[in-house]
C-alpha cells in the first residue's frame, strides 16, 4: 500500500452563507442555547461566524454581527481505520517495519519552523463545523464555549499558569525537530511555559500497567524513509484553542520534509468527544529570522503571569494559601475549570 504523501494543497475559499430569517433564533439573542440543540449545526445560528471571528467578537465590539461566512476545512479524517492502533499498525506494516537510519542518514530537519495551524487555530471554519463533528456532550460543551466567547468570558489555560495541553504541544509555533536514531524531541517555547515531546522510535507503548494521563501523551514512532509516523496515547483530557477532548483521545501524526517546509497531518481519535475520527493537515516553514530575540528562551508562567492563584501574600505580609470556601479558591480536582468559569458568568 503506497501512503499518500502530505504535500500542501492551496485551498480554494468556500464562503457558506446561510440565510438568517427576520426574527431567527440565535446564539446572539437565546435566553438558553441549550434548548436550541435543533439550531447548533445551522450556520446561521451563530450568524455566519468563524471559531476565530466568534472568539474576537467582543474586542472587535462587534457582538452578534454577521460572519464571514468563509469555511475552508472538512474535518473527516480520509483513512478508513476507526481507531488509533489500527492506523500506526496499517502504516507501520506498509513500511516493512519501519527504516532504520543511522546519525548520518537521518533526515536535515535542522531549524526553526513556523507552522500554520490550520482550523486547529479556529480560523476560516465556521462553529457549525466543528459542531458536526462532536458527540451530544461535547456538542454542547463547545456551544457553550461560543457563547461565552463571543461575550468576552474566555478561558486560556495559560492564563492560569495551567499546561497547554497536547494539542498545543502539536501546534507550537515556532518549533524544533531534534532528531536521533532512537529518540525525536520536538520543542517550542511560548510566553508562558516551554513545550517538549519525546517520540521515542522503534519501541512500543510503555506496560498498560504504568499507563496514566500525560499532558502531552506517550508518544513512540517509526520512519518511513524520510517521513517520520508517531502515534500517541494516554493523553490528559483538557482543550486546545478550539476543541477540547477526554482522555480517551489518541493521535496518529505523520511529518515529511519537502522542500523548505515539513508538511504534516494528525488524525484524532476520540469516541467521547469526536462522532467519527477527525482530521488536519499543516505546514512547517523553515524560518529564517536570526535575530537574537527571535530565540527560544527558558520560560515559566509565573515570569508573565505571577505566581498560582491559590499563594498569595496575605495583609499581614506572610505567604498564605486560599482553601476551599474561598470565593478565590482555584480548585485544582476541577476536570472542566473553563466549564465551571462559563456557567459562573451565565
Amino acid at each position: 500500500m503506497k501512503l499518500r504523501r502530505t504535500a500542501m494543497i492551496a485551498a480554494q475559499i468556500f464562503v457558506a452563507i446561510s440565510l438568517i430569517p427576520a426574527n431567527a433564533q440565535t446564539l446572539f439573542t437565546t435566553d438558553d442555547y441549550r434548548q436550541d440543540r435543533d439550531h447548533w449545526t445551522d450556520p446561521a445560528y451563530y450568524r455566519n461566524n468563524t471559531v476565530r471571528q466568534i472568539r474576537d467578537m467582543q474586542e472587535q465590539e462587534r457582538y452578534g454581527e454577521e460572519g464571514s461566512g468563509v469555511d475552508l476545512f472538512a474535518l473527516q479524517s480520509p483513512y478508513p481505520y476507526t481507531n488509533s492502533d489500527e492506523h500506526y499498525q496499517a502504516w507501520r506494516t506498509a513500511a516493512n517495519g519501519g527504516t532504520t537510519h543511522t546519525l548520518e542518514s537521518l533526515p536535515d530537519w535542522n531549524g526553526r519552523w513556523g507552522q500554520d495551524e490550520a482550523w486547529l487555530g479556529g480560523d476560516d471554519i465556521q462553529v457549525s463545523t466543528i459542531i458536526e463533528a462532536l458527540t451530544p456532550q461535547y456538542q454542547e460543551y463547545f456551544v457553550q464555549q461560543a457563547k461565552a466567547e463571543a461575550e468576552g468570558r474566555h478561558f486560556w489555560p495559560a492564563s492560569f499558569c495551567l499546561p497547554r495541553g497536547f494539542i498545543e504541544s502539536v501546534v507550537t509555533n515556532p518549533k524544533e525537530f531534534i532528531l536521533r536514531p532512537e529518540r525525536i524531541w520536538i520543542v517550542g517555547d511560548t510566553y508562558t511555559e516551554n513545550l517538549v515531546r519525546w517520540i521515542y522510535t522503534g519501541e512500543e507503548h510503555s506496560p498498560d500497567d504504568f499507563h496514566f494521563p500525560k499532558w502531552h501523551g506517550e508518544s513512540i514512532g517509526f520512519w518511513d524513509g524520510e517521513a517520520l509516523v508517531i502515534h500517541t496515547n494516554q493523553i490528559h483530557a483538557w482543550k486546545g484553542p478550539v476543541i477540547e477532548w477526554s482522555d480517551r483521545l489518541t493521535a496518529v501524526e505523520r511529518y515529511e520534509r519537502i522542500g523548505d517546509a515539513i508538511v504534516g497531518e494528525i488524525t484524532l481519535y476520540d469516541l467521547v468527544a469526536f462522532a467519527a475520527p477527525i482530521h488536519v493537515r499543516f505546514s512547517n516553514a523553515l524560518l529564517d529570522d536570526d535575530h537574537p530575540v527571535a530565540r527560544p528562551i527558558y520560560n515559566t508562567c509565573t515570569d508573565t503571569n505571577g505566581p498560582s492563584s491559590n499563594v498569595y501574600i496575605n495583609e499581614e505580609g506572610l505567604l498564605d494559601q486560599r482553601i476551599l470556601g474561598d470565593p478565590q479558591y482555584w480548585d485544582f480536582t476541577d476536570p472542566r475549570p473553563w466549564g465551571t468559569y462559563y456557567r459562573r458568568g451565565e
